[in-house]
């Protein structure tokens, strides 16, 4: 009976200190920024841009992935856009088409606009 309730004892004193240590807060968020290269930021920024507080959901999930370890390595533009693409949020990329001849560069636009003329 006395070791028994020692135990409890100490049982009890082992479970007071655990609960008094501040559980571990992470910041998924921040982790998935790391493991963004530099286009990759950009990327994900357009995407912040485009739908707001859905895009920060998805890194969330993303940092909660790299902090359990079933994610490696750094995420780049491309990946960060087929990410959003499979899951339904394509992210629209402004693109441009460009002309050079001579040196002198000119937007497809611009040369429709001189062949109207």
């Amino acid at each position: 009976m006395i070791k028994r309730r020692m135990l409890l004892e100490m049982q009890r004193k082992m479970l007071a200190r655990e609960a008094k240590k501040p559980a571990e807060v992470v910041d998924y968020y921040s982790v998935f920024l790391e493991h963004l290269t530099e286009d990759g930021r950009e990327m994900f920024n357009r995407a912040v841009e485009q739908y707001g507080e859905v895009a920060r959901k998805v890194a969330v999930k993303i940092g909660q992935l790299y902090h359990l370890g079933r994610l490696s390595g750094s995420l780049d533009a491309s990946a960060v856009y087929w990410v959003f693409q499979e899951i339904g949020l394509p992210i629209r990329i402004e693109t441009r088409i460009v002309y050079k001849k001579g040196g002198e560069v000119k937007s497809i636009s611009d040369m429709l606009k001189e062949e109207e003329e």
